[in-house]
């Protein structure tokens, strides 16, 4: 980040360099260029592309470990009761699920979209190894296509 301007400098790609100092010795200066994101409300640091784990150094454990996001959790969770309550026939339609539970039809039509994720989404939403930037704001708030490839692809940034 460049102090003067606090603007953020995204081009380069990650080095070292080494500069002597006067009374001996080397001063390194490590270069990685982060990125700043909106994820809800907070910012997250997201690596450049091709770069995996950009908080990694060669350690077993990643330095920034998975989190699971519990707001988005209960509302895929939800989502899938749902589901479950309409194809087993509990359930006429989302008007009814919404009134037994006193939440608003769109709520409940909301969280039902959840439902047709991909199984791989799904499984990535549990362990926590989603993109730090997916959250369930970003899910409500873009259109999910149906297709399984295309929702990886929209969601995680991968094929």
């Amino acid at each position: 980040m460049n102090p003067t301007r606090k603007k953020l400098i995204p081009t380069g790609q990650p080095h070292e360099r080494q500069h002597p100092l006067d009374a001996g010795g080397v001063k390194i200066t490590t270069f990685i260029p982060l990125q700043f994101k909106k994820r809800g409300y907070k910012k997250v640091v997201v690596g450049p592309v091709g770069v995996d784990d950009p908080v990694v150094v060669n350690a077993p454990e990643p330095a920034i470990s998975p989190s699971q996001d519990p707001t988005l959790l209960k509302a895929l969770g939800r989502g899938c009761y749902w589901q479950h309550l309409l194809d087993t026939g509990a359930a006429e339609d989302a008007a009814e699920i919404a009134e037994r539970e006193g939440l608003h039809r769109v709520t409940v039509n909301d969280a039902l979209r959840f439902a047709l994720l991909a199984p791989c989404i799904l499984q990535e939403a549990l362990d926590g190894t989603l993109p730090r930037t997916t959250s369930l704001e970003t899910l409500q708030r873009r259109t999910v296509p149906l297709n399984w490839d295309k929702q990886r692809e929209m969601i995680t940034g991968s094929d």
